[in-house]
């Protein structure tokens, strides 16, 4: 089910510009870059905590890592559809490295991941010409009221019965919080 349609099973904490070391406070700067190889993406696995099999998601969802600036330390990841037919990007997935996974873990070096992944999703809606505009399936309906409350999310319900979007003005809030880089190379 997870990796076919998708769904977003991510929590939000603190909303901070760059990535947060919860050990020392220190803010540390991100790059996002996108993952074209379906034979890299085998590394992210359910078994070793990535939620999904990260290389068998639909060809069409495009894979993008956040990473730490300064050693390129995958920090979270997200799939982003372009959606022509809702005019918006589709969050196919979104998922924090297992080290920053405190809901599963127990543990959390970075805080700010959630966010940022959701800020990357805004920027491709942008690039795609949907001027901000993202949906995507929240997995149960404790992140639905999540994401409405953190993002000013609106429940659609239409397709799935945890369908929310995220509109065009709160998208570009989104992007007037997080910072990151965009790494092409």
């Amino acid at each position: 089910m997870h990796s076919g349609i998708g769904c977003l099973d991510i929590w939000i904490d603190e909303i901070v510009p760059c990535l947060k070391d919860t050990e020392t406070g220190d803010l540390k700067e991100t790059v996002v870059f996108k993952i074209e190889s379906r034979a890299y993406l085998k590394q992210f696995q359910k078994k070793n905590g990535w939620h999904i099999n990260w290389n068998e998601i639909p060809k069409d969802v495009e894979v993008y890592a956040l990473a730490l600036k300064d050693n390129n330390e995958i920090q979270g990841l997200i799939g982003i559809r372009n959606d022509k037919d809702s005019n918006a990007a589709y969050l196919h997935w979104a998922c924090t490295a297992p080290h920053n996974n405190r809901h599963d873990t127990g543990m959390q070096k970075y805080e700010g991941v959630g966010g940022h992944l959701f800020a990357i999703a805004a920027d491709k809606s942008i690039q795609w010409g949907y001027e901000g505009a993202m949906h995507g399936y929240a997995a149960n309906a404790e992140l639905l009221e999540h994401y409405i409350n953190v993002f000013h999310a609106e429940y659609l319900g239409m397709r799935h019965q945890y369908q929310f979007l995220i509109d065009e003005i709160h998208a570009h809030k989104l992007l007037e919080v997080y910072e990151y880089e965009w790494n092409d190379t």
